[in-house]
């Protein structure tokens, strides 16, 4: 039993780095689309161009010969893009979360019950996925607020490229609460950001409060 429990550990541990670097996997994958983009649009305006791969895009591939191999599992995933942005590797990620944490909890009470798989469940939904999501979300937000007061070509390409992926999200506040009504821009994404920065926090305390108590039963 022993043995059991300390290989249930050894494999949370190694399932934990290789999530992590699933995560920076992520992060660069859409930063190398934001390069490509803006390498497209200095090209179209005449910039001059680096020659090479950048060191972002260097990075990138050497993560995905790693990476690849599992989240290519989830790349038929519907509903998980977003223009050209890819959410699938966030489901990948909450699935290899899921299984870290039952297998970290196994290895230190010995036991696992069907309470605290549910919690365990619902806690790395939220953790890994929606509020992932609701984070960069709102960090895209920022972003097109403090670029929003820009002009110029590159300004506007850069608007381009997040408003494509914040369409959605931003559509559903303006349905809510402007619905019928003029509105900017800017006033809207500001908006927008005080709404998800709300459900973020309280969505964060209920998920919380819901696990504990599930875990005590």
């Amino acid at each position: 039993m022993k043995f059991l429990l300390g290989f249930c550990s050894f494999l949370s541990g190694v399932l934990g780095i290789y999530s992590f670097v699933i995560f920076i996997r992520i992060i660069f994958s859409w930063a190398v689309m934001f390069v490509q983009r803006n390498r497209n649009y200095n090209y179209n305006a005449g910039y001059e161009q680096q020659d090479g791969p950048t060191f972002v895009e260097t990075v990138d591939n050497i993560l995905g010969k790693i990476c690849d191999p599992y989240l290519n599992l989830f790349r038929g995933a519907r509903g998980l893009r977003r223009s050209a942005v890819d959410f699938t590797p966030l489901l990948a990620l909450v699935v290899l979360n899921l299984v870290k944490s039952i297998l970290s909890i196994f290895s230190q009470t010995g036991e696992i019950t069907i309470w605290i798989i549910i919690a365990v469940i619902i806690d790395g939904l939220w953790g890994s996925f929606v509020s992932l999501l609701l984070f960069i979300l709102i960090v895209l937000m920022i972003i097109r607020l403090a670029v929003g007061r820009s002009n110029g070509y590159r300004a506007t390409g850069a608007i381009n490229t997040i408003d494509s992926i914040l369409d959605g999200p931003v559509g559903f506040v303006y349905k809510l609460f402007y619905k019928g009504k003029q509105i900017s821009d800017q006033k809207l994404v500001a908006v927008s950001l005080a709404f998800y920065g709300v459900i973020l926090i309280a969505g964060t305390w209920l998920v919380r409060l819901l696990c504990n108590f599930l875990i005590t039963i």
